[in-house]
C-alpha cells in the first residue's frame, strides 16, 4: 500500500501554544506497552485537523450502468453530490432539448424534467450544489431573434427558473456560488463574432442581478469557466478568439485583471481554449483541460493568476479532446474525461507521478459515446461520470475510485513520552493509539494542529507497567501495596505514605507529620518530639536537665530539678554537706609538687546533724586508698589526706616535665565524691538511720539530704606560656593566646580555621580549607563535585550534555521522574528538560534534549512522519496537500 502523507512543517524555534482545551480522555489509563486506542471528546477539533492522504494500492477499474433510458438523454450534463452523498445529474436531452434532473440516493436513480426550452435550442448546462443542499444550474437558449441565459434553482423542494439575460451568446457558460449561497455566472455577451461581444459576469446578492463587463472587446469571452474561492474571489478562464488566446480574469485586486494562460503564435496558428473546464485545487493552483481547434489534439495548463503557467499536451492522436471535464482528488491530482472524434470514444486521463507522463484509458467505446460528458470527486475519493450514448440515445454512468483516501489527522503529544498521529474523526472526536514507554507514568495531554500550534487537554492519562500496577516506582512483587500507589521504605515498601517520612500510613502513629512515626509510650506525643519515648508521664525537659518536667522542680533550671528538705532552696544550689580543700595555692598540680610529693587533700562535714560518709576516686587514680572503706565524719569532723604523686607521675608521659605537647592523656585529675548519711534517731531512740526508722521518723528522712555526688577537677599545670590559661602541653599553639587546638590536624587554629574536619593529608589554605572544601557559588555543594561551581542554581549534570539537573519552572513538576536527580530551584538557570538524555535542544527553554536536526527543537516536540511503500511499487513522493 502506498501512504502519502503531509509532511508538516518544522516547528519555528518560538514554540506558540494556547490556552488548555477543555476535553474528556477515555479510557484514562492504560498499559506501558501502548497499543490502546483511546477517545478524546472535546470540540473545535476539525479546524486544527491537518490532512492525510493515502493509496490503498487497488487496481480500481470503471463500472458503468445506465441511468436514464429517456430518448436521446444526456447530450449537455453536470454531475455533483450533496452533503448526504446523494448524486445529482442535471442535463439537456438532445432535439427534444428538455432540462432532466437525476437524483441517486444509494437504492437507484430517479430522473424527471424540470423545463424546456420550448421552441428553442438549449446548450450547455452547468451545475453546483451550495452547503444547504441547493442545486444551482445555468444554460444558454437560442432563436434567431434571441439568445438568453436561463438560471434555475432547486431549494429540496420546488425548482424555479429565471431569465437572467437576453443578450447572452449562445454556446458554454459557468456558474458558481459565493460564500452567500449567492450565484455567478459567465458568458459572453451577444454579439456577430462566433466568440460574442465580451466577457461578462452576471451576479445575484439574494434580491436582485447584477452585470459587470469584464473583458470587452469583439470576438472574446466564450467557452467560460467560473472558480469561486473562500475569500469569494472570482476566477473565470475564457477565450480570446481575437488573439488566439485562453485568459484568466479575476477580481480579486477589487478590480478585473486578464491574464494570458495560453496562446499561438497567431490567430492562424494556434486555437487554445475551445470547451473549456476550470477547477481549483486546495493550494490554490488552478488546472484547466481545454481543445486546442488547430491541433484537435488535448490540452492541460496550470499555474495561477499573475504567475507562471505550464501547458501540456495530454493526447494529439487523432481528432481529440473535444468537450473535457476535469476535476482534482484529494491530492490535487488532476482527472479528465474527453470525447474522441477518431472512434467517437469517451476517454479518461490523469497524470501518473511515477512516469511524469499522462495515462490515457479508454472508458466506453463501440458506440458514439461521450460527446456529452461531466466529472465530480467526492469526499470519499469515489469519481462520478455520467455521459451520454449517441447510438443507444441514453445516459449513462460510470464510476470508479481514484484510490486516494482523505483523512483528517493531528499530533498528539504525551507528556515527554513523545508524539504519536491521532485521527480526527469529526469536530468532537479524536481517536488515537498510545505509544510505548518504559515506565509507568501519569502525563498531560497536547495537540498539535496544523499550524504547529499546541494545545493542552484538560485531562491527564496514566501508563501503568503490568509489572507496577499502581506505578509507584516498586514492583509488584516488592511491593507491600502492589494497588494503592506508595512511597514507603521503611516498615513497608510502596504503601501509601502521606507526610512522606518513609513509613505507611498504616504503620504511622502521625500519618499527616512528616516528623513523627512512633509513640512508643502511647502518651500521644511523637518519639522524636518526645524528650521521654518511654515514659508516658514525662513528654518534655526544657531546661534539658534529664529529668522530665512534670517532676522538676525547676524546669527552666538546667542546674536543678528537687528541694528534698522544703526549705526553698534547689538541692545543688544548697551548700554541700562537705568541702573539699586541696594544700594549692592556685587549684593546680604544679611540678613542684609532684617532685616534693607535698600535695593535700582535706575534706570537712560542714553538717551538724548524723554522720556522713564519703566514697572517695580519682582519675587518675591518687586519692587514698582506704580498701573500699567509706571516709566516716560527725558534724564539723575535718580528715587530711596526702595524694600519691608518685602515681600520678607514673601517669604522666616525660613530655609533661620538658613542657612538650600531650595529646594521649586529659590535662586534668578528676574526683568524684559520693556522699551519703545516716542521720540521728527520734526523740530518745539513738539508733542510726534504718528501715524502722524509715517508716517512724519520715520528716527526719524526707528532709535530709544524704545521697549526691560531689565532683571536682584539678589540672595539671606545667606553665603557661601565652597565657590563654591553657597549659603548654596542652595547648599546639603555646605562643598564641588566640588559638590552643587543632581539631582536624591541618596546623590552623580551631579559632581561625574556617574549615572544620579537613580530611588528613589534604593541602589547605590560610583559612584552613581544602580544594575540596570550597563552594565558590555558596550552594552549600563543595566545587570538587560541584558540576556547575559558580552557579548556585546548579550542581549536577547527570548526563554530561552541560545542561544541569535543576529546574525552575513549576509547571514541569509533574513531568519529573522520581529516580531524577534534579530539584526545582526558582530561577534555575539552563535547566535539562531530559536529564537522563545528553541532548543539544535549546528553544523556548527545553533545554538538553535530541535535537536531531539541530535546530534548537526538541525532537519530542517536533512531527516526525515519513512516507511508506506498497506492494506494487507505484510511488514513493510525498503528497503535499497544502503547497509547502
Amino acid at each position: 500500500m502506498l501512504t502519502k502523507t503531509l509532511i508538516l512543517e518544522d516547528l519555528e524555534d518560538d514554540s506558540q501554544y494556547s490556552s488548555p482545551i477543555q476535553a474528556t480522555i477515555s479510557p484514562t489509563s492504560g498499559w506501558i506497552s501502548g497499543g490502546e486506542e483511546i477517545t478524546i471528546t472535546g470540540s473545535g477539533f476539525s479546524d486544527l485537523a491537518f490532512s492525510n492522504i493515502t493509496d490503498d494500492g487497488i487496481n480500481h477499474q470503471w463500472v458503468e450502468t445506465t441511468m436514464d433510458y429517456s430518448d436521446q438523454a444526456g447530450r449537455w450534463n453536470a454531475v455533483a453530490v450533496d452533503s448526504n452523498g446523494h448524486i445529482h445529474v442535471v442535463q439537456i436531452k438532445d432535439e427534444s432539448y428538455q432540462i432532466r434532473h437525476s437524483v441517486n440516493d444509494g437504492t437507484g436513480w430517479i430522473s424527471n424534467g424540470i423545463n424546456t426550452c420550448g421552441s428553442t435550442y438549449c446548450w450547455d448546462i452547468h451545475m453546483v450544489i451550495d452547503d444547504n443542499d441547493h442545486i444551482h444550474l445555468a444554460y444558454t437558449t437560442y432563436t434567431s431573434w434571441d439568445e438568453t441565459l436561463v438560471y434555475m434553482n432547486y431549494d429540496g423542494t420546488t425548482w424555479t427558473d429565471t431569465v437572467v439575460s437576453n443578450s447572452a451568446h449562445f454556446g458554454p457558460i459557468g456558474i458558481a456560488v459565493d460564500s452567500n449561497h449567492h450565484p455567478h455566472i459567465s458568458y459572453a455577451l451577444d454579439g456577430s463574432d462566433q466568440c460574442g461581444a465580451g466577457l461578462r459576469i452576471s451576479s445575484y446578492d439574494g434580491s436582485s442581478w447584477s452585470y459587470t463587463n469584464v473583458d470587452q472587446g469583439s470576438n472574446r469571452g466564450c467557452e467560460s469557466a467560473i472558480v469561486i474561492d473562500e475569500s469569494d474571489n472570482i476566477y473565470i478562464a475564457y477565450q480570446d478568439r481575437s488573439s488566439s488566446k485562453l485568459k484568466i480574469a479575476t477580481d480579486k485586486s477589487g478590480s478585473w485583471d486578464s491574464y494570458l494562460v495560453d496562446t499561438g503564435t497567431s490567430p492562424s496558428n494556434l486555437y487554445p481554449g475551445y470547451m473549456t473546464s476550470m477547477v481549483m485545487d486546495g493550494q490554490g493552483q488552478f488546472h484547466i483541460a481545454h481543445f486546442d481547434e488547430k491541433e484537435d489534439d488535448l490540452r492541460y495548463s496550470t499555474g495561477a493568476p499573475n504567475s507562471q503557467w505550464t501547458t501540456t499536451i495530454v493526447e494529439s492522436s487523432g481528432h481529440t479532446g473535444r468537450d473535457p471535464s476535469i476535476a482534482v482528488d484529494a491530492a490535487d491530482e488532476p482527472h479528465i474525461v474527453y470525447h474522441t472524434w477518431s472512434g467517437q470514444n469517451l476517454k479518461y486521463a490523469t497524470f501518473d507521478s511515477v512516469t511524469t507522463n499522462w495515462a490515457v484509458t479508454t472508458m466506453a467505446s463501440g458506440a458514439d459515446v461521450g460527446e456529452g460528458n461531466s466529472i465530480f470527486i467526492d469526499e470519499n475519493g469515489v469519481m462520478h461520470v455520467p455521459f451520454n450514448d449517441a447510438t443507444s440515445d441514453v445516459l449513462k454512468y460510470a464510476t470508479k475510485s481514484t484510490g486516494l483516501v482523505q483523512t483528517q489527522e493531528i499530533s498528539v503529544q504525551f507528556g515527554q513520552h513523545g508524539t504519536v498521529t491521532g485521527t480526527v474523526v469529526n469536530d468532537t472526536t479524536i481517536r488515537v493509539t498510545t505509544p510505548s514507554v518504559a515506565t509507568g507514568d501519569t502525563v498531560t495531554i497536547s495537540i498539535l494542529d496544523k499550524d504547529g500550534i499546541q494545545h493542552q487537554l484538560s485531562s491527564t492519562f496514566q501508563f501503568i507497567d503490568q509489572n507496577d500496577l499502581d506505578s509507584d516506582g516498586v514492583l509488584n512483587e516488592n511491593d507491600d501495596c502492589p494497588n494503592d500507589a506508595g512511597t514507603s521504605t521503611q516498615d513497608l515498601t510502596g504503601c501509601p505514605d502521606d507526610d512522606d517520612d518513609g513509613y505507611s500510613n498504616a504503620g504511622d502513629a502521625f500519618p499527616n507529620d512528616s516528623s513523627e512515626y512512633f509513640d512508643t509510650d502511647s502518651d500521644g506525643v511523637g518519639d522524636n518530639s518526645d524528650a521521654f519515648p518511654n515514659d508516658a508521664n514525662e513528654t518534655a525537659d526544657m531546661d534539658g536537665d534529664g529529668v522530665g518536667d512534670n517532676r522538676d522542680l525547676y524546669p527552666l533550671n538546667a542546674n536543678e530539678w528537687e528541694d528534698l528538705d522544703g526549705n526553698q532552696i534547689p538541692d545543688n544550689s544548697e551548700a554541700s554537706k562537705v568541702e573539699f580543700t586541696t594544700s594549692s595555692e592556685d587549684g593546680k598540680i604544679h611540678l613542684y609538687h609532684i617532685f616534693a610529693n607535698n600535695l593535700t587533700l582535706t575534706m570537712t562535714a560542714t553538717t551538724s546533724e548524723g554522720y556522713t560518709l564519703v566514697a572517695l576516686q580519682s582519675t587518675p587514680n591518687i586519692a587514698l586508698n582506704t580498701g573500699g572503706l567509706q571516709y566516716g565524719l560527725n558534724g564539723g569532723d575535718t580528715w587530711t589526706m596526702q595524694l600519691d604523686m608518685s602515681a600520678l607521675m607514673a601517669h604522666l608521659p616525660e613530655a609533661f616535665v620538658t613542657g612538650g605537647y600531650i595529646d594521649e592523656i586529659e590535662p586534668t585529675v578528676n574526683f568524684s565524691a559520693h556522699v551519703t548519711g545516716m542521720p540521728v534517731g527520734c526523740g530518745s531512740d539513738e539508733a542510726y538511720w534504718d528501715t524502722e526508722q524509715q517508716a517512724t521518723c519520715p520528716d527526719k528522712v524526707a528532709s535530709h539530704r544524704t545521697d549526691y555526688y560531689v565532683n571536682f577537677s584539678m589540672m595539671l599545670w606545667n606553665g603557661d606560656d601565652d597565657n590563654d590559661g591553657v597549659a603548654n602541653s596542652w595547648d599546639l599553639f603555646p605562643t598564641d593566646a588566640n588559638e590552643s587546638q587543632d581539631s582536624d590536624g591541618d596546623g590552623i587554629g580551631d579559632f581561625s580555621d574556617l574549615c572544620s574536619g579537613t580530611i588528613e593529608s589534604e593541602t589547605v589554605d590560610a583559612n584552613g580549607c581544602s580544594q575540596s572544601q570550597l563552594d565558590a557559588d555558596g550552594d552549600g555543594i563543595v566545587d570538587s563535585v560541584d558540576d556547575f561551581p559558580l552557579d548556585s542554581t546548579q550542581w549536577l549534570d547527570s548526563d554530561g550534555d552541560g545542561y544541569g539537573d535543576n529546574w525552575g519552572d513549576s509547571d514541569w513538576n509533574d513531568s519529573r521522574i522520581s529516580e531524577w536527580t534534579g530539584v526545582f530551584i526558582a530561577g534555575a538557570s539552563q535547566p535539562d528538560y531530559c536529564p537522563d538524555i545528553a541532548g543539544n535542544s535549546t528553544a523556548d527553554g527545553y533545554f538538553g534534549c535530541s535535537d536531531a536536526d539541530g535546530n534548537g527543537i526538541a525532537d519530542l516536540f517536533e512531527q516526525d512522519e515519513t512516507n511508506g511503500t506498497d506492494n506494487t511499487n507505484q510511488t514513493e513522493e510525498p503528497v503535499d496537500t497544502d503547497g509547502d
